[in-house]
């Protein structure tokens, strides 16, 4: 057997496609690979005369074997899997082609079929049937392909709407809240909106346990496998629950403001949940990476947005924007004229190196060390130099845009609130999520007037009749004194958005003056079309390898991390006069974030590579 034959029934029995089974079966780790590939040269060396079969046979009869190890039927059944993993995923990506939506649809197949291949006991079924056959027309992989399509179809005839809508564990609470929360997304996705969205779910709560015991554990009803359709009385005894348990304690506001339901309702908002469940699972999924980057560090992404202004917002955004970055500078060249026991020459320092961004070089501690002072000195330096100045400044452009004053905007905010979205809460913005936890705490008597008086719009006299003969003036006291607590909590969260947009800002600020010095030095670098490919593109180093077959990748992409801790070790001792030399090994963690979010930056704007 030639060299070239050899390593081709190597790869063979070696290469596994990395995906977990939902089940549970093994998850294998590429040092598992190795060891796989290890075991295949040893055995084609002492069986050079063997073709594909014989080793098919081989592992074979190792995974029927029980008195062998189990690590010998564990490392055979990965060898049969590797085998047949690569005709596997070309018959799903073919088949799923006739499907709408194939992508998903392929993703689906492939969880399913991994199910079967990693489950050794379903592997050796069907591989017994093939052996089991009197005529081998077609070979082993055809037969596991025809195999896994029975398979499939049969799963596809199994589940149904009904199936997607009802299959959750109703015995482990977290399994349960997980699915309740993947509908929520999905009727989200679907374009509904609260109070919907709310009710939906508080009626599939009460749906699921209803049609699984009256369809799926009722013997009488139920059929094999199949999740057959429900019958009006599933709905019927649905809206009774959910009429009975409406003003039930923790129930959703969306729900108790709300009106009585039917069983024609709850049938359309199940049909509805599914077929948002359906669009769901038909979408892909985006980076993780970038929407963390733009979830944490884009600007765009503002407390502010809860502040809704009538005109200008974005232009008003941008302004106190730049104001507080102008204050900074102005701040940072007046450093000689505070007070303070921080060495005057280091004073600039303390801002770029330490303030806590992801990109600083020191904590507070090391850097009071490095000044000889104490840690508070640096702490009080920060809150009084900065962060009181940029206050003070942000709440002088806030009370202009909050006419007339702080006060009568939070009056103004907590009545529109009440009024128009007490029963559709913005959970995006901060103001409308502090108001429902304020209200989420109120006693229930209290909770029942405002669902009543604002979620159903009954007027104060047919209120008198409904909790327990209050006066009329009691309950108006009482609605007085509910809105001032949530004017309160309305100037209190407006404070810590305050707060919240200076550090935010500042971050920023100082996090750029980093970026900045290490986005030059990479411009120069004669290895930053490497560090490119491998970071702002998310190139693996196997496939730079490829592309450039001249350059060993891992040695230049470690020179060019040194020269980077060189330049920033260069520009703290030459800027300020602090040495960084003991700190090496933090500096290279912070090369490291940065190159990680070198592809969010424009590196065409300022610094062409």
């Amino acid at each position: 057997m030639s060299n070239g034959q050899s390593q081709e029934i190597i790869d063979q029995f070696c290469i596994l496609y990395e995906k977990t089974s939902h089940h549970g079966y093994p998850r294998f780790k590429p040092s598992v690979q190795q060891r796989l590939k290890r075991r295949m040269e040893k055995l084609v060396q002492l069986h050079p005369d063997w073709y594909t079969d014989d080793y098919v046979d081989y592992f074979w009869s190792i995974i029927n074997q029980d008195s062998l190890p189990e690590s010998e039927q564990q490392f055979a059944h990965l060898h049969l899997v590797a085998y047949l993993d690569t005709s596997r995923c070309h018959f799903i990506r073919q088949f799923s082609r006739k499907f709408p939506f194939p992508l998903a649809t392929c993703l689906h197949f492939f969880d399913l079929t991994t199910d079967v291949l990693y489950n050794r006991d379903s592997l050796k079924k069907i591989i017994d049937n093939y052996k089991a056959t009197t005529s081998h027309a077609a070979n082993l992989k055809t037969y596991v392909e025809g195999a896994l399509k029975n398979i499939i179809l049969d799963q596809m005839n199994w589940e149904s709407d009904w199936h997607l809508l009802c299959n959750v564990d109703l015995t482990s609470r977290r399994k349960f809240n997980n699915a309740q929360q993947r509908l929520k997304e999905a009727l989200l996705r679907q374009g509904l909106r609260e109070p919907m969205i709310s009710q939906y779910c508080f009626a599939w709560q009460y749906f699921v346990p209803i049609y699984k015991n009256n369809r799926r554990y009722n013997p009488i009803q139920r059929k094999g496998r199949a999740w057959v359709q429900p019958e009006r009385s599933d709905f019927e005894e649905t809206a009774r629950a959910y009429n009975l348990n409406r003003f039930v304690a923790n129930t959703p506001l969306q729900v108790s403001s709300g009106s009585n339901v039917t069983a024609q309702m709850i049938q359309q908002w199940m049909t509805s949940c599914i077929d948002a469940l359906r669009n769901y699972q038909k979408l892909v999924e985006t980076s993780r990476d970038a929407d963390s980057y733009e979830k944490h560090y884009d600007l765009s992404v503002n407390p502010w947005e809860i502040v809704e202004y009538d005109q200008g917002y974005d232009d008003f955004i941008n302004h106190i924007t730049s104001n507080l970055q102008a204050k900074l500078q102005t701040i940072d060249q007046n450093l000689e004229k505070i007070r303070s026991k921080i060495p005057q020459q280091f004073r600039q320092a303390v801002m770029p190196l330490c303030y806590p961004h992801e990109l600083s070089l020191l904590v507070q501690e090391q850097f009071a060390k490095k000044v000889g002072v104490n840690q508070g000195t640096i702490a009080r330096f920060i809150a009084n130099t900065y962060k009181s100045p940029l206050l003070t400044q942000l709440d002088s452009l806030m009370r202009t845009q909050l006419s007339p004053d702080l006060d009568s905007w939070s009056q103004t905010y907590v009545n529109e609130f009440l009024s128009k979205r007490f029963t559709n809460p913005n959970q995006t913005h901060e103001i409308d999520r502090a108001l429902m936890v304020t209200i989420n705490s109120l006693n229930h008597q209290s909770q029942l007037l405002l669902r009543l008086y604002y979620g159903q719009n009954r007027s104060i006299d047919t209120l008198v009749e409904d909790l327990d003969h209050e006066s009329t003036y009691t309950i108006d006291q009482n609605l007085i004194s509910i809105r001032s607590d949530l004017q309160r909590v309305a100037r209190e969260t407006i404070h810590k958005l305050q707060l919240s947009y200076v550090e935010q800002v500042t971050r920023v600020y100082y996090k750029q003056v980093v970026s900045c010095q290490l986005l030059t030095a990479l411009s120069s670098m004669k290895l930053r079309k490497i560090l490119k490919m491998r970071y702002a593109q998310r190139m693996p180093e196997d496939k730079i390898d490829r592309l450039l077959p001249n350059e060993n990748i891992s040695q230049a992409i470690n020179h060019a991390k040194q020269q980077l801790q060189k330049v920033l070790l260069q520009w703290s001792y030459g800027n300020y006069g602090i040495s960084l030399e003991a700190e090496k090994e933090q500096v290279s963690k912070v090369i490291e974030i940065w190159l990680n979010q070198l592809y969010c930056l424009d590196l065409n704007k300022k610094n062409r590579i």
